[in-house]
């Protein structure tokens, strides 16, 4: 390959250029942007108006129809969903993937602009804003103390403005405390005395605290600037006032009004009690009980700028928090802190790095030995250095999708490696130069190698177009994949020929003795090297003084002597036993009668019925139903007997191997055993039956087996082909395997559901609840939360510290809504996962018994999710023209939902809530228009009094050095605090007070809390969760069969959709079975341009659907469901398993071409790729071992602290675990495939290819003279 040799001849350069790449990649990865989250785009714009004091109902009329009607006639819109609540309208519109969010967020807030002549005048300023991912909080600073809130807030100001002038933060959020204003408390009885009206008193105010410009007057040579400055300098100021001067007699404010600079009215309480904390080591301690009292808390929602370094800018603010003084008695408490993830994150990747090398290494050492294994292993390093360079060339921060994707192509990154440095050792082997070596062994397989990275890349490739948000998440796991790969063909291309050609030795082989200068300058660098490692971490220097010289003794003593016996004798007897194994399969007796009817039966009527169903069901798409039945009956029919018969023959195939089949279901039996055994010790869902279901099928081995021991005496019985029994019996296992996983299903997942790292107890009391009432309810629920953890020493243990936010806002997917004094919240922060004592699912379930039965609440509860935001697993959304029906329709949904929940009808069902927010207080205020028009008055000023004397006016501002305060105008507390003093309200008309009842009626009555909507029409949802055990895609099946006959009687016209998670599982479903049919297709093209003719494509792309033989049975035995990561692990898996396979026909090929026979060539390429593909088989799967089964050694760790940290198991696992069983269990029976099935498929394929030409052509034109 000339690239490859070009590289060779200038190897000094590309000797500098790894060193230039190593170090540049090291660079990167030390200053390259890190985040937890990927930064996502999506094109939704909210718009958010406030309208203190309206009704729902009025917002909802008043404000979200109007921006509505205004926003539906822009272009692209996907849906339109509001919420109105009280005071409140949150719009979210949702685009199509392909309109960027600049060409959104310009449009709605042009429509939104439009709107504004049509909202009510003292309305707020409609807010328009992207929803940024980005800017979510990395970390929450909480402070609370035993002094008064109001100076916690005076020290969390402060604290907001140093950190705010930290160059990274984008901002810094004051959550609690009391904010002050200026009360103007007004006398009612006064105030209609003197005849005045509220808008006296505002006007008054405003009028008086103004600054104006006076302009400027130039006299002589000097300008003089003119200030009118009536601004007050203190509250006091305000009660001397004048409002008016009836008959020349002052009337002050303080006349009736008092004046009070206090605190505006409380709409939210937050207190925090923390149980645990981290010294100073990072190792937790539990604090006392005076210690970890519930106290007021203040806290500071920290935001980075967009592509900076998560990791600077925490340890910025800790430095800030450090330096910063706090008032004795002061605890602060950090939550949420993303900084430590991504650590975790990066410590995972750097020990998987390191693991992934000791791996290879060591499964290298018995194949090629040391030093052959380390050449091959540092294609790890190099691949990833230079991936790191790229992505910070690209502009890229890494995130924990970059991250975890790059662990997950550990085990990928020395495929290439091993089949160009194993072929180079091969050529070293048979007596070629170093260097000549290395350019004939890379060129050999290059074009192999070149194929099967571009077809890996290829099945990736269709991902990087993933729409909607789950596409923003996810798509960087395929460009991560993608980048990684095509690195790594870069290493093995030019960089690996040339430190192999210029390392390699054979055994027996020794390197030219140094001289005693090398020596010395040898033992001088590693002195130096140990000085600086002992001046900047004494233990790591400790590690390496130990640790060298016993991994040298171990390597000299045992890894070596075991490595060179395995080589020399291990690995040729096995490769001999291979040679054998391949004779076998070849072997076929054609000479007794209908020798090829009975041998190509069943296989050809179960392709020819298979390929029929494909043509019949293109044909009834293109011509109709009746037309396809021409091929769907017959093809049907054919496949029928087909599966039949290749089910005989796997069965003869069983009863054939006698005892082979014994020992082998035996084996399996164990196998599922020990598996089914294993899930069950980690709570999988295993029980009896569906154990003894499963072993039913070992138990039918062994049965074959026995029966052909003790009754067959036949070498064959139907068939004389063993090709045929192996293809037969391939299709049957796939079959049965099928079979066996319908027997035990294991479910369907949307994201793999993982243990909680914080639990959210919301409480929910009837709607119009007040603050203090709602109070009192988060209360009760603390005590018996404090109950829980005196008693539960699991729970206890697991639980870090605890808030209680009183007067919060639902969590729901139509904007999140607005704060409602009805609700609180009550957030459990737990300890890191490997310091629980308890799966967090245990302490939740505890959390969740402790709480049932609150008196006037519903309780849900909720928890931290892995992946990216999706909605509730059962999610029901019911429209129609008339919201009375919709109303009655979701009562009785949520009621025989609740019913089954309760009954356990459906078990795992929890938390069923529906989001009418019926039964609001309210107090209508009904204006006989007749009545109020024989005084004159307005429907808009007696709106305006009723609206000022209980919500009140802001009548200016008085600032305080850089601080302003509202100066609100309104009703004393006495005058407003009951219903009846509403009654006492005049209204002022031409200098006569005019009660309110005289013009108005006061009915008392109730109304909706929020008012949902979707599309520009009235929507309800009837919303349930899952128990934690309890799959959620086999739970909203029972909902569906259990609402199945109460939907059919709906009335005309209303419809109940299923949405939320099934709605995103569904979309990317069905996303990702485009991905694999496309990226299959460019596989098979890549492989046609690679091969040049169609069969050799074709084997392996059977061989890749064999493969999921291997993936279903690893579902099956690990209990795992099939899920969003499963079915990316299956789409990898078919990228994975052909690169061995076109190695492999690669060199039959070649084979072929140099003359040799088939059987020969099929051998002898068998014999030689099996060391190339059992090691890239092998490394892939180790590398996979400790992300999927969470076997982690803190390596980092054990150099810098002494500390290896061995754990097993992590939330991390949890989420990545599914993709990575999927792979290893494909990739293990695809390794059996390779070496098996695709050799004895090549010789079939190649075996009906020349008798097609002697049928169609003649025996003149069979080339080969093979005998069949």
């Amino acid at each position: 390959m000339k690239i490859t040799n070009t590289a060779i001849d200038y190897r000094t350069t590309v000797l500098v250029l790894t060193l230039v790449l190593t170090m540049g990649g090291i660079y990167s990865y030390i200053t390259i942007p890190k985040e937890a989250n990927p930064s996502i785009e999506v094109p939704n714009i909210v718009v958010t108006t406030i309208y203190p004091g309206a009704s729902p109902d009025d917002v909802e009329s008043l404000i979200t129809q109007k921006i509505e009607k205004e926003v539906q006639s822009i272009n692209g819109i996907k849906a339109i969903r509001s919420t109105s609540t009280e005071g409140v309208s949150s719009i979210v519109v949702e685009f199509e993937p392909d309109i960027s969010i600049d060409d959104a967020f310009a449009k709605v807030r042009d429509k939104v602009d439009v709107a504004k002549s049509e909202l009510p005048s003292d309305v707020d300023e409609p807010m328009v804003s992207e929803i940024d991912f980005s800017e979510f909080p990395i970390l929450t600073i909480n402070l609370s103390a035993p002094y008064p809130l109001t100076r916690l807030k005076s020290i969390a100001e402060e604290l907001q403005d140093v950190l705010e002038s930290i160059p990274s933060v984008l901002a810094v959020d004051l959550i609690g405390g009391l904010d002050r204003e200026i009360q103007i408390d007004v006398d009612l009885s006064l105030m209609q005395g003197y005849n005045l009206t509220f808008r006296d008193v505002v006007n008054a105010i405003a009028d008086e605290n103004t600054n104006l410009p006076g302009g400027s007057i130039d006299v002589d040579q000097s300008n003089f600037l003119i200030r009118v400055n009536g601004e007050i300098t203190d509250p006091e100021e305000l009660k001397n006032l004048v409002i008016k001067s009836p008959n020349n007699v002052p009337i002050y404010i303080r006349d009736l009004a008092t004046v009070e600079f206090g605190f505006k009215e409380r709409t939210s309480y937050s207190r925090l009690a923390i149980f645990k904390e981290e010294d100073e080591n990072d190792n937790l301690r539990t604090l006392s009980s005076e210690k970890s009292a519930l106290l007021p808390v203040i806290s500071l929602n920290v935001k980075k700028r967009s592509g900076d370094n998560i990791l600077e800018t925490v340890d910025q603010v800790g430095a800030v928090m450090d330096a910063f003084i706090f008032p004795s008695g002061t605890q602060i408490i950090i939550t949420g802190d993303q900084s430590v993830f991504v650590q975790e994150l990066i410590k995972d990747l750097e020990n998987n790095i390191i693991s992934g090398l000791i791996f290879v290494i060591a499964v290298l050492l018995f194949f090629l030995g040391a030093r052959n294994a380390t050449l091959v292993g540092m294609a790890i390093p190099l691949s990833m250095f230079i991936s790191f360079s790229v992505f910070q060339a690209m502009g890229y921060t890494l995130n924990f999708i970059i991250l975890f994707s790059m662990i997950i192509a550990l085990g990928m990154l020395v495929d290439n490696a091993i089949v160009i440095v194993e072929n180079i050792f091969r050529y070293r082997e048979e007596g070629h130069s170093r260097f000549d070596a290395a350019k004939k062994g890379t060129a050999e397989v290059a074009g192999a190698v070149i194929a099967s990275t571009l077809t890996t890349v290829a099945v990736f490739f269709p991902m990087l177009f993933w729409p909607g948000m789950i596409g923003e998440f996810m798509s960087w796991m395929p460009l991560t994949l993608i980048i990684t790969l095509l690195c790594s063909l870069f290493v093995a291309i030019i960089i690996n020929p040339v430190f192999t050609g210029i390392f390699i030795r054979l055994e027996g082989e020794v390197d030219a003795p140094r001289t005693p200068f090398a020596k010395k300058i040898t033992w001088a660098v590693i002195a130096v090297l140990g000085l600086t490692l002992g001046i900047a971490n004494w233990k790591t220097l400790v590690v390496f003084v130990v640790g060298v010289p016993l991994v040298m003794f171990l390597h000299r003593r045992i890894f070596k002597p075991v490595g060179d016996r395995f080589i020399s004798k291990g690995l040729p007897r096995f490769i001999e036993k291979y040679r054998k194994v391949l004779l076998w399969m070849l072997e076929r007796d054609y000479t007794p009668k209908r020798a090829l009817a009975r041998n190509t039966a069943a296989l050809g009527a179960f392709t020819i019925g298979f390929s029929l169903l494909i043509v019949g069901g293109l044909v009834s798409s293109g011509l109709g139903q009746t037309s396809g039945l021409v091929f769907l009956v017959p093809g049907g029919i054919l496949l029928l007997v087909g599966t039949l018969g290749i089910l005989a023959h796997t069965l003869e195939a069983l009863m054939l191997g006698k005892s082979g089949s014994i020992k082998g279901g035996i084996l399996f039996a164990i196998v599922s055993a020990s598996f089914l055994t294993l899930m069950w010790l980690l709570d999988k869902d295993v029980d009896l039956i569906t154990a003894t279901e499963l072993m039913v099928f070992p138990g039918l081995v062994v049965l074959a087996g026995f029966i052909g021991k003790l009754f067959v005496t036949k070498q064959h019985l139907i068939l004389t082909d063993n090709r045929a029994i192996l293809l037969n019996g391939s299709i049957g296992s796939l079959i049965l395997i099928i079979f066996m996983f319908a027997m035990a299903p294991t479910g369907v997942e949307f994201f793999p559901n993982t243990s909680p790292s914080q639990i959210m107890v919301t409480a929910e009391g009837p709607l119009g609840m007040n603050l203090d009432a709602s109070n009192e309810l988060a209360e009760e629920a603390r005590r018996r939360l404090e109950n829980l953890l005196t008693g539960n020493e699991n729970a206890r243990e697991n639980v870090k510290n605890m808030l209680v936010n009183v007067g919060v806002s639902a969590n729901a997917m139509f904007g999140g809504g607005a704060p409602s004094p009805e609700r609180s919240r009550v957030t459990l922060n737990l300890v890191d996962y490997k310091d629980r004592v308890e799966d967090s699912f245990e302490t939740m379930d505890a959390i969740r018994g402790q709480l049932q039965g609150i008196p006037g609440a519903e309780i849900t509860f909720s928890k931290d999710e892995g992946g990216p935001p999706t909605g509730p697993p059962v999610n029901i959304e019911i429209t129609g023209p008339d919201f009375a029906i919709i109303t009655k329709i979701v009562l009785d949904v949520r009621s025989k939902l609740r019913n089954a929940s309760e009954t356990q009808s459906i078990p795992g069902l929890v938390d069923v809530q529906d989001n009418l927010s019926f039964g609001r207080p309210e107090m209508k205020v009904v204006i006989d228009r007749e009545r109020a028009a024989r005084f004159d008055i307005s429907t808009r000023k007696i709106a305006t009094t009723v609206r000022a004397a209980v919500n009140g006016i802001e009548a200016g501002k008085f600032r305080d050095g850089e601080d302003d305060y509202d100066i609100i105008v309104r009703l004393r507390e006495e005058d407003r605090a009951s219903l009846e003093s509403l009654r006492n309200l005049s209204i002022l008309e031409e200098g006569v007070q005019i009660p309110l009842v005289s013009v108005a009626d006061l009915e008392i009555g109730s109304g909706l809390g929020s008012v949902t909507r979707l599309d520009l029409a009235r929507v309800a949802l009837v919303t349930g969760d899952v128990a934690p055990g309890y799959n959620s895609a086999n739970i909203l099946t029972q909902v569906q069969t259990y609402l199945a006959a109460y939907e059919a009687d709906m009335p005309p016209g209303y419809t109940m959709s299923y949405t939320g998670e099934n709605e995103d599982q569904a979309e990317s479903f069905e996303f990702l079975s485009i991905v694999m049919l496309v990226g299959v297709s460019l596989i098979f093209m890549i492989m046609i341009a690679q091969f040049n003719h169609v069969s050799s494509p074709f084997i392996i792309m059977v061989a890749v659907g064999f493969s999921l033989i291997g993936v279903i049975l690893g579902l099956i035995l690990t209990r795992t469901p099939f899920g969003l990561m499963t079915f990316i692990g299956v789409i990898s898996l078919a990228g994975i398993v052909v690169n061995n396979n076109i190695v492999l026909i690669d060199y039959m090929m070649q084979l072929r071409g140099r003359g040799i026979s088939k059987r020969e060539a099929i051998i002898e390429a068998g014999a030689t790729r099996l060391r190339p593909v059992l090691l890239t088989a092998t490394t892939t799967i180790l590398g996979l071992i400790p992300l999927t089964f969470g076997i982690n050694v803190d390596f980092v760790g054990l150099l810098t602290d002494l500390s290896p940290n061995f754990q097993f198991g992590s939330q991390n696992t949890q989420f990545w675990g599914p993709m990575g069983s999927a792979i290893i269990s494909g990739l293990t029976f695809a390794t059996f495939l390779t070496l098996v099935i695709v050799p004895v498929m090549y010789s079939v394929f190649d075996s009906l290819a020349e008798r097609l030409q002697l049928a169609l052509k003649g025996p003149d034109a069979v080339v080969s003279s093979e005998a069949h």
